[in-house]
């Protein structure tokens, strides 16, 4: 009998640890959240997947996903992007893999806007990547506002478009080092795809190696990860695009 428990034993405890692994939580306080309605969804290649939603108790809350199918032990097998949202205005996109449990305070009047997170490395580089960006459009609305207040002056328009045009060089170069110092993170992905009042800092057709450069390092990471296979299929398309429309360079 006994033998039988040691033999039992490690088994038992190899799927606790794999079950432990294939657990993702998700957890936080807002502030000036009450008891808010606060939902969970999976940022996939087609769109927005709900996972889950909840009434926050003074402010806090807590997702736990468990991989139960094949499916979701495959999504646990390699970073996702989850979104958090209190209205479909206030989000807050993290990411996260089995094993994670990741620690978000932030506050209610904007999610994004000076959030802190810890509880993984891949969510805690999405936190520099938006800290980033907040720190680039603080200057930029700024320069907006100021051109609108004087629409009609010519030299001012000039100056705030060079000022801005710096602006957006400066946080262009900061993605790009970001880029260098994590290239087997997933969020380099979201580095190069970071974008503000629809204007992407990379160019896909102009950047289009470092994309393919990030996109291989990922691959040998992740292979089976949805957005790593997906960016390789849309990186193929691209190159077959411009072959059809350049044939000549077709050396075979």
């Amino acid at each position: 009998m006994k033998k039988i428990l040691f033999i039992l034993l490690p088994f038992c405890l190899l799927l606790s640890c794999q079950h432990k692994k294939s657990l993702i939580v998700i957890e936080g306080d807002i502030a000036g959240a009450s008891n808010d309605k606060i939902t969970l969804a999976l940022i996939t290649n087609e769109g927005l997947e709900p996972l889950d939603s909840m009434r926050m108790k003074n402010g806090h809350f807590r997702f736990e996903l468990k991989a139960n199918d094949k499916n979701a032990r495959e999504r646990a097998a390699s970073p996702m992007m989850y979104q958090i949202s209190l209205s479909s205005f206030n989000t807050l996109t993290t990411m996260a893999k089995g094993g994670d449990h990741i620690l978000i305070h932030a506050n209610a009047e904007n999610l994004i806007e000076n959030y802190r997170v810890s509880g993984g490395e891949e969510a805690v580089l999405m936190g520099q990547l938006d800290s980033a960006l907040h720190s680039f459009i603080q200057p930029a609305d700024s320069l907006y506002h100021l051109y609108s207040n004087d629409i009609y002056n010519d030299s001012l328009r000039e100056a705030v478009e060079q000022q801005y045009l710096q602006l957006v060089n400066h946080h262009k170069q900061y993605l790009k080092q970001f880029i260098r110092q994590h290239p087997n993170k997933m969020a380099s992905f979201v580095a190069f795809f970071q974008s503000y009042n629809r204007r992407h800092f990379f160019n896909k057709q102009e950047d289009k190696e470092l994309l393919r450069q990030i996109t291989h390092n990922l691959k040998k990471t992740y292979p089976e990860n949805p957005y790593v296979q997906n960016m390789q299929y849309r990186l193929e398309t691209m190159d077959l695009m411009e072959m059809e429309r350049n044939p000549q360079n077709d050396t075979d």
